[in-house]
C-alpha cells in the first residue's frame, strides 16, 4: 500500500524489497523515499511507458497487477 492507503502493483520493486526477510515480502510496505522500478521491464518505466512510483503504480493504470 502506499502512503494514501492505495494497493501498489506486485510489479513495483525498491532496494529495500530484496532486504527484506522472505516472509516480510507479501507485506512489504515502500517507503516514500524509495527510487522505484518495474520488475517486468527492469526500468523505472512501466511497460505503458509511464513513470513508476507509489503514487502512480495502482489500480486503474492498464498494466496493474494485483498481489
Amino acid at each position: 500500500m502506499n502512503e494514501n492507503g492505495m494497493p501498489v502493483c506486485k510489479r513495483l520493486r525498491s532496494r529495500a524489497f530484496y532486504l527484506a526477510e522472505p516472509e516480510e515480502v507479501e507485506h512489504f510496505e515502500f517507503s516514500p523515499e524509495s527510487s522505484c522500478w518495474c520488475a517486468r521491464t527492469v526500468t523505472v518505466l512501466g511497460p505503458d511507458d509511464t513513470l513508476c512510483s507509489l503514487d502512480m503504480c495502482h489500480p486503474g493504470r492498464d498494466c496493474f497487477e494485483a498481489r
